[in-house]
């Protein structure tokens, strides 16, 4: 009996660590093709460097560093917090990007959030390039 109890426990906490993506905001962030991705200094899994380069794949122009290093062409800013966890490894359990324009830092256009609790995970990789592919249309080169 404790055994049966024990396997339903914990098939309720495999079913429970679903997935889900939040969208906020339309605009239509495709007519913007130079994006700048701000670096966090507490990004221990190279989150900036998955966003330029899946913007990249999407037909985005990207760059990515420090706020200073903006270049002066940017249209875009993509900021971003990524919430880690460990169990045996470490792997990413939320992600938060924010779109913002340029040369209004303090206006946001558009959010998105992808949490996904429970045993099972994701790559970074694949949680990046799922938010990213909501929140930007691809662009035709």
């Amino acid at each position: 009996m404790k055994l049966v109890s024990f396997l339903l426990l914990l098939a309720g906490l495999c079913v429970a660590g679903c997935a889900s993506l939040d969208i906020q905001g339309r605009a239509n962030l495709g007519r913007h093709p130079r994006v700048f991705v701000e670096e966090r200094l507490n990004d221990n899994l190279g989150i900036h460097r998955t966003i330029a380069r899946e913007l990249g794949a999407l037909g985005y122009e990207t760059a990515t560093g420090p706020l200073t290093m903006m270049p002066d062409e940017t249209q875009l800013v993509v900021t971003y917090d990524a919430r880690e966890t460990w169990d045996f490894r470490p792997y990413l359990i939320e992600l938060n990007v924010t779109v913002r324009p340029a040369r209004d830092y303090n206006r946001v256009i558009a959010t998105a959030r992808y949490f996904r609790p429970g045993l099972t995970s994701k790559s970074p990789d694949l949680m990046v390039r799922e938010t990213l592919e909501k929140l930007f249309p691809a662009r035709q080169t």
